[in-house]
């Protein structure tokens, strides 16, 4: 069996692990920021009454 650097997995892991955190918080952002954009294009569409409680 290959001799293993387990410090070197671990270093490699902990900078995985950060990345990994880094990209859940831009995902998380983006999704903000598209929610924020549906939501504007939903109550400037024409062909939206103005007023939903009208149903």
């Amino acid at each position: 069996m290959a001799d293993v650097d387990l410090a070197l997995l671990a270093q490699q892991n902990a900078e995985i692990l950060e990345e990994l955190k880094a990209l859940r918080r831009e995902v998380a952002e983006l999704k903000e920021q598209s929610d924020r954009t549906l939501d504007f294009e939903r109550r400037n569409d024409p062909r939206r009454p103005n007023n939903l409680s009208r149903r």
